[in-house]
């Protein structure tokens, strides 16, 4: 789902997402506002990633961001903006993002971006079946990080390997922490290798 109250930039993007999902059998539906959003998804039986503008009227920012993720039925959501990148990629983040797009970016990089949540598999699709996920719910993002402070990566290389800022990655790694209530990387990793989580 694309929420955007643009309607030229609503239009293009969906356009693209449309032809270049279309081998992930994905149905893209395109809003105008957030309250919009959540009708639909509530109403539907489906499972939802959400590309989400995070400059709209009414709802909107850190708030938007959280209200959708709370949904059961959102597998992500995605901000997207021409905010500043610097400022917002963190407070998306940390408000449950799963990560944050920049406008600025074309639309083959925004495209690539969302093909890689495809490729993924989905930690909420996975947490009904299994007590680890169901206790521990951690993002896919979050899984990734993990993975890479497992292998012993500093947060800089994190960060250049997942395409997002140092800070983006602290917040992450704060996260991660706060969810397995560990104190640190070396707990971290340990925890997760105990739970199977890696």
């Amino acid at each position: 789902m694309i929420i955007d109250d643009h309607p030229v930039y609503r239009d293009a993007i969906s356009a693209r997402l449309t032809k270049d999902l279309s081998a992930f059998d994905v149905q893209i539906h395109a809003v105008s506002s957030t309250g919009d959003g959540i009708d639909l998804i509530k109403a539907s039986s489906h499972k939802w990633i959400v590309l989400l503008d995070i400059l709209m009227p009414g709802l909107s920012g850190a708030l938007s961001i959280k209200v959708f993720n709370s949904l059961e039925a959102v597998e992500h959501v995605v901000a997207i903006s021409g905010l500043d990148e610097k400022v917002w990629e963190p407070k998306s983040v940390s408000a449950g993002a799963t990560f944050f797009i920049s406008k600025n970016n074309t639309a083959e990089f925004i495209s690539k971006k969302l093909i890689s949540l495809f490729t993924n598999q989905s930690v909420k699709s996975e947490s009904a079946d299994t007590d680890v996920s169901a206790k521990f719910k951690l993002t896919t993002r979050q899984q990734e990080v993990l993975r890479l402070v497992a292998l012993g990566h500093p947060n800089k290389i994190i960060a250049s390997q997942l395409e997002i800022s140092e800070q983006t990655v602290k917040i992450h790694i704060y996260q991660i922490f706060k969810e397995l209530k560990v104190f640190n990387r070396t707990q971290a990793v340990v925890k997760a290798q105990k739970l199977s989580m890696l």
